[in-house]
């Protein structure tokens, strides 16, 4: 049906079921491939490209004015892409209610921890940081926030002046996480790791400076210096096969030189996070300059 659905909707290639049957389309239509659905009742055009930020903006049309995107949500919308196009948007709510693509909360917020967007309210970063620290397991919240923070988008003192005096539903869980946060991680996988390591009786150092060759300053995810371990987290297969060759060599003189490299995958993350654990701990114990 010849309808310019671009022009019907209140954002740029959105528009609701509502707004489509209004302009001449029926539901039969908006089966067409021609049509995605982002949220329920809010569709979008095969040509407009799936982002966090349309998937929000999909969301504030079927909200209430003064709900508030929080957590991941926010964060992506302040420049730091926490959230995937496809992760449901995270939001303050009252009287909220189970929702596909939504994640809500129906709790206590203020209006200065927000701000005016697109219909709705946008969470500030310190109230990002602080739902996504009490809402999440105590190793995502690090891994999320520590991104927050390797951004210099906030800093950690800013986040522990927000914490004080607080009395939310899950403060105490944010402020244990708090505790672990560290802007020297540059992935949450890194500082998933690392929270793994340090509640097992470990302390690694984020990014461990390395000397190489001629001078040359290497860097490792997670280093434990006096016993020469370093583990590093290699998330997928290298598309640039020159990358892949400059990664290997890398790891060739760090073990020649020394160093016992432990690599994690994504697979052995998801699968097996406790085996991580232990082979770190014999290896680090079996070390002769381990004290």
């Amino acid at each position: 049906m010849a309808i310019n659905v671009l022009a019907v909707g209140q954002c740029p290639g959105l528009f609701t079921r509502v707004e489509a049957l209004q302009a001449g389309l029926t539901d039969h239509d908006l089966r067409n491939p021609e049509y995605c659905r982002v949220i329920h009742g809010v569709y979008r055009t095969s040509e407009t490209i799936l982002t966090h930020e349309l998937r929000c903006r999909a969301v504030a049309m079927k909200l209430p004015p003064g709900a508030v995107i929080t957590g991941k949500s926010a964060a992506t919308l302040h420049g730091v892409p926490l959230a995937r196009p496809q992760d449901p948007v995270e939001v303050l709510v009252k009287g909220c209610k189970r929702l596909h693509g939504i994640r809500c909360w129906a709790v206590r917020h203020y209006e200065f921890e927000s701000i005016e967007w697109s219909g709705v309210r946008l969470a500030t970063l310190e109230r990002a940081a602080l739902d996504i620290l009490m809402r999440n397991s105590l190793p995502q919240a690090v891994g999320l926030c520590d991104m927050l923070l390797h951004a210099g988008v906030i800093d950690k003192d800013t986040i522990g002046r927000y914490l004080e005096g607080r009395h939310d539903y899950g403060i105490r869980r944010a402020r244990r996480a708090f505790e672990f946060l560290d802007h020297r991680a540059e992935s949450p996988p890194e500082s998933v790791l690392r929270v793994m390591f340090v509640m097992a009786g470990l302390n690694p150092v984020p990014q461990l400076e390395i000397p190489g060759e001629n001078g040359s300053l290497l860097r490792a995810d997670l280093g434990f210096d006096e016993a020469r371990v370093l583990v590093e987290y290699d998330g997928a297969w290298h598309a640039d096969p020159e990358q892949f060759r400059r990664d290997q060599q890398r790891l060739r003189w760090l073990r020649a030189n020394g160093w016992h490299v432990i690599v994690v995958t994504a697979e052995d993350l998801a699968k097996a996070p406790q085996r991580i654990v232990d082979a770190v701990q014999a290896a680090v114990r079996r070390r002769p300059d381990f004290a």
